[in-house]
């Protein structure tokens, strides 16, 4: 019966190693490395790519009303 009750917990190690191994593989930009490249659309509906703004100073703001 103690085995059953150690099952959850047992579970959940797993589940939270699993996540942190995902996690550290995943390539993650580093300061001083090149930005990886994208695309948008401005509010007047041109395609803007980083690629375009080489060479220039780039500011992106990321803003949410929660």
């Amino acid at each position: 019966m103690k085995n059953f009750r150690m099952w959850p917990l047992g579970l959940l190690v797993v589940v939270l190693l699993s996540a942190e191994t995902a996690a550290r593989d995943q390539k993650r930009p580093m300061i001083g490395e090149p930005a990886p490249a994208f695309s948008l659309k401005s509010l007047d509906g041109k395609v803007v790519s980083l690629e375009q703004q080489r060479g220039k100073l780039v500011v992106l703001h990321f803003a949410a009303s929660w």
